[in-house]
């Protein structure tokens, strides 16, 4: 296994992480310790309404 400490986990999507646990470059154990040092925001998060029913305008 690669030294882990070396990776930027901030530049890091979901995709790049799981491919990264596919290939043995990253133990589940260390993700679970780096999620673990992450605040918890959900206090912050904001209600974003979005209109879904909203039909497309006929092109033409």
């Amino acid at each position: 296994m690669k030294k882990q400490e070396a990776f930027n986990m901030e530049s890091l999507d979901k995709r790049m992480i799981d491919l990264k646990l596919k290939k043995g470059d990253m133990t589940e154990k260390y993700l679970a310790k780096y999620l673990s040092t992450l605040p918890d925001l959900a206090g912050q998060a904001e209600e974003i309404p979005a209109d879904l029913d909203r039909k497309r305008s006929a092109k033409g």
